[in-house]
């Protein structure tokens, strides 16, 4: 199933096109890739590239097979691909990635697992 939701029934028109997001809930698969212009939260199964230029959270519960390209990154679940997130990369407990990383920013909480190399951006160039 996809779904998209709405953050807040009170936003302009304008707003709410703006801050419609991409879920895919738990109890789901998804195989193929995902290319869309609004941000993204994984909770389910997804074997497939991500490409995103906004933001893309992957649940403590969901599992992703596939690279990921975003803006930014909230991840807590486990990921088997590589990461580029041109702002920042966030990634919480119980996180588990296999992949290599490239971001501008990145946080790493304690008891993370990351099998990879990750590499710290310089210039701002932009490629979704």
């Amino acid at each position: 199933m996809l779904f998209l939701k709405k953050k807040n029934s009170e936003d302009t028109s304008n707003d709410r096109e703006n801050n419609v997001f991409v879920c895919l809930p738990t109890r789901t698969a998804f195989v193929g890739n995902m290319k869309t212009e609004r941000s993204v939260r994984i909770e389910c199964e997804f074997k497939g590239d991500i490409v995103t230029s906004k933001r893309i959270v992957v649940t403590e519960k969901a599992k992703v097979e596939g690279n990921i390209k975003c803006e930014s990154a909230l991840i807590s679940g486990e990921i088997k691909g590589d990461i580029v997130a041109y702002d920042s990369l966030v990634l919480s407990k119980p996180a588990h990635i296999r992949g290599n990383i490239l971001t501008r920013k990145i946080h790493v909480e304690q008891g993370v697992f990351v099998e990879g190399l990750y590499k710290i951006m310089e210039d701002s160039k932009k490629s979704y």
